[in-house]
């Protein structure tokens, strides 16, 4: 049961572990089951919680141990008090005894401590530890939102004591040992709103037109060394986590904004993977080298794109050459097998006090697509590099992407063919599917295909294991460009200078890389949701004034309770409950359809539609929507009352998705990421 390791801190009732171990909830290998997890809990293994849910004890070898804590609202019903959680995956209530209330009162939103117990129980039970204010108010809810993911701010003051003591200027010794930089013409493209910057980009020509191309990525392992408060607090929080209004950084701000930061006119500390590159796209040799670079500019992507496409600017020449080299290992990428997921996405603008007054859609620019080149070209090299001393026992942390499941990938060529999409499907060839997005490129239906698509593939995580990237037909790849917001990255640095640099030392056992690579990737999926979760409060809190309005959108996903139908272009999701449609709508799930049983109307995946607006709810973070005919009325003949505007939604897709919903990777985070997760 190698998830209950993955997913230390969670709790599973036993049908859930059935569940996923595909064992059915009756008959011996269920008896089986129960009977191990008693063996388990008897070997001190794993504990059992109230309500006779199981979880991995955990120890102090872990390199993270948590308390298991639960945000949630409360309620009172007669005498009795119980908690009803925000993560739906939580079964059941959770009862609040009254000498576990504290301060807190009916409807208030509150963190609890589960009381863990090896007993049997009839349900779960917690103590109330903090009250948060009123559900449903915007700051409550991401306040909530924080504790729930276990997201702060705030530093321990053992960390912050570490940062303050680095030297704000470089030593002269220090330069002195590594290779300057500071003359190469170098500059940074990041978004408007960015504050941490961790890679620049540098490009010249040999003498035998040869492309040489500088990666040189912030040197975070320099001022954070392993073993220290400030690398145990790293790898805690795993990553920075970027909400719609501020993040959760990785690294306090003297480090990530500051002395790590390449920012533009100052010296900076640089691990650097210098590479050349042929006329033909093809990496010809590299070398690996802690550097001191000098950025010259900060571009935004949108002022780099104005000189790419001919406009006035400095390093004009450069740029236009880097968008070159770029286009063409792009074109070569995809004819190896990368898969190109064109995923939409949205910004929202907010005003002084974080409210959200408009979304925009983003552009994927050409100065975005150059930089996310470069850096794939660096994580996949030194990756490559890692991958060759494997015999000689070094172990690497890998970023992977496992091959599609098979019975995936069946029910997708079902849905194409439903479609009349003709294609033909490898599970072990990423070329074949992008292939088949290939032949619905501007097509109605591409936007529907590309996210049943990517519901059908694996997740990315890290791993020691190199079983290469399916997602980008990548036989080695690694993350290497962000440490100062991927502690993975950081890790990845450590390894390669100590592998290629000369450094001395141990090196890190695999279990130790293992488990990094673990908690990376839960600390990966926890900011991936909380940054969903976020754009769902900042959708509700603008919906809000638009209750009653009208909206064109296209159906992003089918359930046997209604429609997902997803406002375009901004991407906000509501649901249209079969309840108030003007029939009774069977659901045909091999389709991914509703068939109305006297009218035969049929309603798909990607079919458009018109919606009003019919509820917003902020305490449960619920867009409800109903569906309008061609003369604007619904199944009840309504018109949209008087003084109300028919417009577009401006928010971005997220909430919980089930039944063949569109793919939830679009991102209305406001982060730094290059756009999509690779």
């Amino acid at each position: 049961m190698a998830f209950l390791q993955e997913d230390k801190g969670r709790a599973y009732k036993t049908k859930e572990l059935a569940r996923r171990l595909d064992i059915p909830k009756q008959g011996p290998a269920y008896q089986q089951l129960k009977a191990v997890l008693r063996e388990l809990q008897e070997a001190d293994h794993i504990v059992r919680l109230k309500g006779s849910r199981w979880m991995i004890r955990q120890d102090e070898s872990d390199p993270v141990r948590e308390e298991r804590l639960i945000v949630g609202t409360l309620k009172q019903l007669g005498k009795l008090w119980y908690v009803e959680a925000d993560d739906r995956d939580i079964e059941g209530d959770i009862a609040i005894g009254r000498r576990n209330l504290g301060a807190a009162r009916d409807e208030d939103k509150v963190v609890v401590r589960l009381l863990a117990d090896t007993r049997r129980h009839l349900g779960l039970e917690g103590e109330i530890v903090e009250v948060l204010g009123k559900t449903g108010r915007v700051e409550v809810e991401m306040l909530a939102l924080a504790r729930r993911y276990g997201l702060s701010m705030e530093f321990p003051d053992a960390v912050v004591d570490e940062a303050h003591a680095l030297p704000a200027e470089i030593e002269d010794a220090e330069i002195r040992s590594r290779l300057d930089l500071r003359e190469e013409e170098c500059f940074t493209i990041d978004p408007e709103d960015a504050k941490d910057f961790d890679d620049a980009v540098s490009l010249r020509t040999d003498d035998d037109g040869n492309f040489v191309l500088g990666v040189h990525i912030a040197d975070v392992s320099h001022y954070v060394r392993e073993g220290t408060e400030l690398d145990r607090e790293a790898l805690r929080r795993g990553t920075s986590v970027y909400m719609v209004d501020g993040v959760f950084p990785m690294l306090p701000e003297r480090l990530s904004n500051h002395l790590c930061s390449l920012q533009e006119g100052k010296d900076r500390l640089a691990y650097s993977m210098i590479c050349t590159v042929s006329p033909r796209g093809a990496v010809r040799d590299f070398r690996l080298a802690k550097t001191v670079i000098h950025s010259r500019k900060r571009f935004t992507y949108e002022e780099a794109q104005d000189i790419i496409d001919g406009g006035d600017g400095p390093h004009a020449e450069t740029l236009r050459r880097m968008s070159a080299l770029a286009t063409m290992l792009m074109k070569k990428r995809f004819r190896e097998g990368s898969v190109d997921f064109a995923v939409p996405e949205v910004k929202f603008v907010l005003d002084s006090t974080g409210h959200p007054i408009d979304i925009i859609p983003k552009k994927r620019l050409m100065s975005m697509r150059m930089i996310e080149e470069f850096m794939l070209l660096a994580n996949r090299t030194v990756a490559k590099a890692a991958a060759s001393l494997r015999s000689e026992g070094k172990g690497f942390v890998y970023r992977v992407h496992d091959l599609p499941d098979s019975e995936k990938v069946r029910e997708l060529l079902e849905f194409l063919r439903h479609l009349g999409v003709k294609a033909q499907l490898d599970p072990s060839s990423s070329k074949s599917f992008e292939k088949m997005l290939e032949t619905v490129r501007g097509r109605p239906e591409e936007d529907v295909v590309q996210d049943v698509t990517i519901r059908s593939m694996a997740k990315a995580v890290y791993s020691t294991e190199n079983i290469g990237h399916f997602g980008l037909g990548f036989r080695h790849y690694t993350h290497f460009t962000s440490p100062i917001r991927r502690y993975p990255d950081l890790v990845v640095h450590r390894l390669l200078f100590r592998y290629f640099g000369g450094e001395r030392g141990p090196n890190p056992t695999e279990k130790r890389l293992a488990d990094i690579a673990r908690q990376s990737s839960i600390r990966e999926r926890v900011a991936v949701e909380a940054g969903r979760a976020s754009v769902k409060i900042k959708q509700v809190e603008y919906m809000r004034r638009h209750e009653g309005d009208d909206f064109d959108g296209v159906i992003s996903g089918v359930t046997r309770y209604g429609l997902y139908v997803e406002i375009m272009p901004s991407l906000v999701e509501g649901l249209v409950h079969v309840r108030s449609l003007d029939d009774y709508y069977e659901f045909d799930k091999a389709r991914w359809q509703l068939i109305g049983e006297r009218s035969g109307r049929k309603y798909r995946l990607g079919d458009r539609v018109r919606v009003r607006v019919a509820r917003v709810d902020s305490v449960e973070q619920e867009i409800d929507f109903v569906l309008l005919d061609d003369d604007g009325e619904d199944a009840n003949g309504t018109r949209r009352a008087s003084g109300k505007k028919s417009g577009r939604a401006r928010s971005s897709s997220s909430g919980k998705k089930t039944g063949g919903s569109r793919s939830s990777s679009r991102r209305g985070d406001g982060s730094k990421g290059r756009g999509r997760k690779r």
